[in-house]
């Protein structure tokens, strides 16, 4: 069984999407940000700030390996895990990755209080052309989350039957 990989801008969706979609096709849904979290028991905003970034992207690859070695699950990744080669390395392993692409001006328009780097349009921006290649790059399958959560979860369940991952 090949699991399945979530990337994708931060607020493109992967949480929700990938919870929606562990309940429809029954398997277990685990989200790398708040795997690490609960396997560090601090936020990651604490880890930044005490640590650094690297130190947070360290954890980040230590839990993606730990995951990756399981079969049949879900995988929801923080939007900057494609910054590292290693991470999708792993992930594509035994998975199969989707980006979720969602416009711009839709990640922007959300209420981002918790997310420090995207209180702006130009953070947003900036983010996205550091990253837009290494999503398109790693990417198997390309759904535009552009609908409700329910049908783009119905898509994704659609095109893994089809290709018979499920």
């Amino acid at each position: 069984m090949k699991n399945i990989v979530l990337i994708g801008m931060p607020a493109s969706g992967k949480s929700t999407i990938g919870k929606m979609l562990s309940k429809k096709i029954k398997y277990e849904h685990y989200d790398i940000d708040r795997y690490l979290e609960m396997k560090e028991n601090k936020k990651i905003s604490t880890i930044f700030s005490e640590e650094g970034e690297k130190y947070f992207r360290d954890l980040e690859t230590k839990y993606i390996k730990e995951l990756s070695e399981r079969k049949g699950i879900i995988i929801s990744t923080g939007g900057g895990a494609v910054k590292r080669a290693e991470n999708m390395e792993e992930l594509k392993k035994n998975g199969i990755i989707i980006f979720l692409s969602r416009k711009i001006e839709d990640i922007a328009k959300e209420n981002h209080k918790y997310r420090p780097l995207l209180q702006n349009i130009e953070n947003i921006n900036k983010l996205y052309k550091e990253r837009i290649e290494l999503y398109n790059m790693y990417a198997d399958i390309t759904i535009e989350n552009n609908k409700t959560l329910y049908k783009i979860t119905d898509r994704i369940t659609e095109i893994l039957k089809r290709k018979n991952i499920i």
